[in-house]
This record gives C-alpha cells, sequence and structure tokens, in this order.
C-alpha cells in the first residue's frame, strides 16, 4: 500500500475504495449492492483478521465515500466504526514521524465522530 498523507483518502486502497464505490453507482447499483461488491472483491484476497490493516482501509474508505454521498448503509457505518475504535491503521503509521502519526490518527477520530452522528 502506498500513503502520501494522512488522510482518509491518501492511500491507494482507499483511493480505489471510492473509485469503485463510485463507479458502481454511476453504473445504477444501490449503495448497499456497490459496498457487497467491493467488500467481496477484498474479503477473497484478504482476511479480516489477518489482513487488519488493509481490511480496515476498505471500511474506512467504504464508510467515508458513502458518508460523502449521503448514502452511508449501517453495516459499512459499523464496520468502520469498530475499525477505529480497534486501531485501524495505526499500526503502520507507529513506523511514520509522530506527527504524521497524530494527524492520522486525528483523521481517524473526526470520521469516527462523523459516522457516529449519522447513526
Amino acid at each position: 500500500m502506498g500513503a502520501w498523507g494522512t488522510g482518509i483518502f491518501d492511500d491507494d486502497t482507499t483511493c480505489d475504495v471510492k473509485d469503485g464505490f463510485i463507479d458502481y453507482i454511476e453504473e445504477g447499483l444501490s449503495s448497499k449492492k456497490a459496498a457487497t461488491i467491493i467488500l467481496d472483491e477484498y474479503l477473497e484476497e484478504f482476511h479480516p483478521e489477518e489482513d487488519f490493516e488493509v481490511m480496515s482501509l476498505v471500511y474506512i474508505g467504504l464508510a467515508a465515500v458513502q458518508l460523502e454521498n449521503n448514502c452511508l448503509v449501517e453495516d459499512v457505518r459499523h464496520l468502520a466504526i469498530q475499525s477505529i475504535d480497534r486501531g485501524a491503521d495505526l499500526e503502520l503509521w507507529e513506523e511514520a514521524d509522530e506527527d504524521d502519526y497524530l494527524a492520522r490518527k486525528k483523521e481517524l477520530e473526526e470520521l469516527k465522530q462523523k459516522l457516529l452522528e449519522v447513526g
């Protein structure tokens, strides 16, 4: 995974999730169906527990793009909040400098607050 910043969509995985979701919506699929397809695609390759960092990015990216488009699916919201509570991808950010780690943590907490507000 490549990351170029601490923002929610500043890495390859969440960008791919966002682009895929938008493509499916533009094809006329519902938010729920688009989310199901994306999750199925990632779950074919990654295990939620063994590949927690990757799957947390999938859940977080999916929730964020749905939130942006006012079509948040409850299951996705729950998975994203759960991922943030468990530390999401912060383990990867421990290798970065402290400022980047704290910036990423802040981004995740802000997203979590938005997700809690719509719940």
